[in-house]
């Protein structure tokens, strides 16, 4: 299928979901930042925040 990437419309972002647990994997081992997303609801956006608290917890305790 080498002529599936003209069958969409080009766009600068893409919208997914993510397993909460793989996204704080992927912030703790750095492949992924922070400024690289942005959560489009309220909740997602507290849980993310929590998750980097925690984050930060770990990294100041070790």
């Amino acid at each position: 299928m080498k002529n599936s990437r003209y069958l969409f419309a080009p766009s600068n972002s893409i919208h997914l979901a993510i397993d909460s647990a793989r996204l704080e994997r992927l912030i703790q081992d750095g492949s992924l930042n922070v400024t690289d997303f942005s959560c489009l609801d309220t909740s997602s956006k507290k849980n993310v925040w929590t998750m980097l608290r925690s984050l930060a917890v770990k990294r100041l305790a070790s």
